[in-house]
Parts: C-alpha cells; sequence; structure tokens
C-alpha cells in the first residue's frame, strides 16, 4: 500500500514537472486579429505610411508628435527615445515589422487577407509562437504592446474622424426636386453673386406660393479661364414649374440614393479641407461618385466671406 501511494507521488511530481518543463520551453502558437473596414490596399497602406503607423501603433500613438523622429529609405521607421519601429518587407497579404524597446529586438508578421463575411473589408492576423509561461505567467511587455495595437488598428480605421479629421458617415438622398441658378464670376465675386443667386431663388419661391423648408445648396466648377462658375439651389416641391428664359432650372435626384456626409464647422476658406477627407474616404472604400459633391447650407445667409465661421453638410452622392 505505502509502496504504491509512493509511486503515485512520485509519477504526481513527474508530470507537473514536465508540464512546467515544457511550459518554459516549448512554444505554442496563438493569435490575434483585427477586422478593418478597408480593402487590401487601404489596409496595408496603414503600415506602409508611417505617418498613418504612428496614428495607432503603441507607444506611438500615445505620444506626442514632437518627439518621434520618422525615417526615410528603404526600410522606413518611427524613432523615440529608447523605442523603435522599423518596416522590414511588404508582400501581398503579408507585413513584416521590426520592434525594438530597451535594446532588445523583435520582429513581427502581419497577415493581412479579405473578409470572407464582409465585402470590401479585411482580417489582419498577428500570429505568435511562445511558451506558456510567456503567454500566460510572465507575458513580455513588447508582445502585449504590438497586440493591443493591432486592437488599436480596429479601433482607429473604424473611427471616420481620426482618420480623416471629419466624422462621416453614409445616408441617403431624401430631396428629390431643386430649384437652381448659375453663373460664371471671377473668383473674388464669389460671394458677392452668390448672395444675389439666392436671393432672386428664394423671392422666386415666395412669389410662386410653393413650400419651403428652407433648405440650399451650393456646388462650383473651375473653368479654364480662372473663372468660377457657381450653382445655387433651393430643395423645392416637384410641382414648381422652371422657367428657363429667366434663369430658373430644376434637376431632379433619385431619392433613396446613398449619399456621403461629413458636417464641416469653422472658417469657410478651410472647407476644402472637409471635401478632401470625403474623396479620400471615397476612395479608400472604393465607392463611386455620380455627380459633383455639393453644400448643404446649415448656417444662415448665403455667399460667405472667406472668414466667416460656417457650419456646412458637406454631400456626396454615390453609387
Amino acid at each position: 500500500m505505502l509502496k504504491g501511494r509512493k509511486f503515485i507521488a512520485i509519477s504526481f511530481l513527474g508530470i507537473t514537472g514536465l508540464v512546467l518543463l515544457s511550459s518554459v520551453s516549448v512554444p505554442i502558437q496563438y493569435s490575434a486579429q483585427a477586422s478593418v473596414p478597408y480593402s487590401l490596399d487601404p489596409t496595408t497602406h496603414q503600415f506602409q505610411s508611417m505617418q498613418q503607423l504612428a496614428k495607432w501603433f503603441l507607444p506611438y500613438a500615445q505620444t506626442n508628435s514632437s518627439r518621434l523622429h520618422f525615417i526615410d529609405g528603404l526600410e522606413p521607421g518611427i524613432v523615440m527615445e529608447d523605442h523603435s519601429l522599423r518596416l522590414l518587407s511588404v508582400t501581398p497579404g503579408q507585413i513584416d515589422l521590426s520592434v525594438e524597446a530597451d535594446g532588445l529586438e523583435k520582429q513581427y508578421s502581419f497577415f493581412i487577407r479579405p473578409d470572407p463575411k464582409q465585402r470590401g473589408k479585411s482580417i489582419v492576423k498577428l500570429s505568435l509562437f511562445r511558451t506558456a509561461w510567456k503567454r500566460w505567467i510572465d507575458p513580455d511587455p513588447v508582445d502585449r504592446e504590438v497586440i493591443q495595437s493591432l486592437y488599436a488598428l480596429e479601433a482607429f480605421t473604424n473611427d471616420t474622424k481620426r482618420v480623416y479629421g471629419f466624422p462621416i458617415r453614409q445616408t441617403v438622398l431624401t430631396d428629390s426636386c431643386y430649384l437652381f441658378m448659375s453663373e460664371t464670376v471671377p473668383p473674388e465675386m464669389k460671394a458677392r453673386r452668390t448672395s444675389i443667386l439666392f436671393d432672386s431663388l428664394i423671392h422666386f419661391v415666395h412669389r410662386s406660393r410653393v413650400e419651403w423648408g428652407g433648405k440650399r445648396i451650393y456646388f462650383e466648377q473651375h473653368s479654364e479661364d480662372n473663372q468660377l462658375k457657381v450653382f445655387t439651389g433651393v430643395v423645392v416641391p416637384c410641382s414648381i414649374e422652371e422657367q428657363p428664359a429667366k434663369g430658373f432650372g430644376r434637376k431632379t435626384l433619385p431619392t433613396g440614393q446613398k449619399m456621403l456626409v461629413t458636417t464641416f464647422e469653422g472658417p469657410y476658406k478651410e472647407v476644402e479641407k472637409a471635401y478632401k477627407a470625403l474623396e479620400q474616404y471615397r476612395r479608400d472604400y472604393s465607392l463611386v461618385s455620380y455627380i459633383t459633391p455639393f453644400e448643404d447650407l446649415l448656417s444662415p445667409g448665403a455667399g460667405y466671406s472667406p472668414e466667416d465661421t460656417v457650419r456646412i453638410n458637406i454631400c456626396s452622392p454615390i453609387l
């Protein structure tokens, strides 16, 4: 009986010893992954551009940009005090990074593939081979930071304000008929002539005794002779009659059509930033616009001067 208990005890200790030995010597594979709302190329760009990488990769994303030094060349990178990162290679579906912290360097491979469940999106996966001890008991702080960076990538790319500087949303067109006027003017006359065109439109609507909710839209196009063609419009019932001879036209857009919208608030001279953000979003998501983006004026008045503080929706109907 005693010998049996002794055998069991020795066996238990032996098994425990083997488990402990395995936990510190035998690597096991584990992984983490992120869902990114872009196709493969824009997702890869998040790694290739050091400026983009610094917006979500830790610890750089939590550091004042003035403390970061960006390196160009065959192996671009980011340096910050005792922490650095280098882009080692980019191949279809794989990104290799080198991370150095406290004098120790480690390499990490990120694998990018289309999301099989969501068209136009990608899955970014990081696989690590570490011992059970390093995985659960004494995890490497750099490993932990890189994994947290992957989750930060998902949060970052799904936040349009952080990526593009403006909150961008997809909605649908709800207004179908617009009464509009247009005129080609010198750029310096834009504000004055735009205001006059809107006054004419509003006067015509009131005289026609049709319901008008106050919605005004505007867009412009540059001509080859440095002139500006401005388009002003008001949303009206489709029953209103256009009068081309007097300069009043009517345009119909299909209600229910998808539309990108971002809201700009600030000096009117900076509104171009919102246009550029909307255009970059459209490219990143491979969306096709079918008409020129336009401004839905939310602030009172019209014909804003460059210094006027305004609130405007920039709208871009898409297919």
